[in-house]
């Protein structure tokens, strides 16, 4: 077993991952100004309530600081020196973005445990801080994507911009009409992102001109999948099988 830690913008996720049927997680806000003893902390209490051992920890992670303190904390609480992919572990996936280095670690191990899911060509879609979409063609390899704001962030700049409408939180509508003005902006949100993500799927077919597998993930998937009308994969793990994938692809390495 190995606890998969995938560090983003917003949350930190901690997965205990035996295989890719058993993955129990926990998250975090990912605080940029808590310690490394926090974090030690927050591990402790963790592994206080699972009452477990793990092999190996593995970071997945997209914000250096925090990734720091992590891997400090893990080497002071546990005399673990953590894995972090991209560093100490290759991602064996061939990446075609004209300049490699661009990518995001967390596009990259979604790309990998996509196409460990379903065969190729498939389009990731990520609902997290922003919404990743991630190609990976017929031969496996990284294409590219594109990236959007994400629901939450937009749903605060609407807030924050203006004067009478009120803060809403995300929900799924019925109806495209809303009859109040809260209804109009879940609406407009829910149904606005839904024919977003329809759109983008329906552009990238045509650029390709195959079919995709489709698996959508992240914070609000589960609440977006409900309104899409394209086939689709629900996987709200896929980053932490995208970690433990990878990891025992290098294990004999390590």
């Amino acid at each position: 077993m190995i606890l998969a830690i995938d560090i983003g913008n917003t949350t930190v996720e901690f997965g205990f991952v035996k295989n890719q049927k058993f993955i129990k997680s926990y998250k975090l806000s990912s605080n940029l100004d808590k310690t490394a003893d926090d974090w030690l902390l927050d591990l402790q209490q963790i592994f206080f309530v699972e009452q477990t051992k793990v092999d190996d920890f593995v970071i997945s992670s997209v914000v250096p600081q925090i990734e720091d303190k992590i891997s400090f904390s893990i080497k002071k609480g546990f005399s673990k020196t953590p894995l972090i992919i991209g560093k100490n572990i290759d991602i064996p996936i061939k990446n075609n973005y004209k300049n490699p280095q661009e990518v995001g670690i967390d596009r990259l191990v979604n790309a990998f445990g996509a196409i460990s899911k379903v065969n190729p060509p498939v389009i990731v879609i990520d609902l997290g801080t922003a919404i990743t979409f991630d190609v990976v063609n017929e031969k496996g390899e990284y294409e590219g994507g594109a990236i959007f704001p994400g629901i939450d962030s937009s749903i605060k700049t609407l807030f924050s911009k203006t004067s009478k409408l009120p803060m809403v939180s995300l929900s799924e509508s019925k109806n495209p009409v809303g009859k109040t003005t809260i209804e109009s902006i879940q609406s407009g949100i829910f149904f606005g992102y839904c024919s977003l993500i329809e759109g983008m799927v329906d552009r990238i077919k045509k650029q390709y001109s195959y079919d995709f597998n489709i698996i959508l993930t992240g914070g609000n998937a589960k609440l977006i999948s409900k309104g899409l009308k394209i086939r689709h994969i629900l996987d709200e793990y896929l980053s932490l099988e995208g970690i433990y994938l990878i990891y025992n692809f290098n294990r004999s390495k390590l």
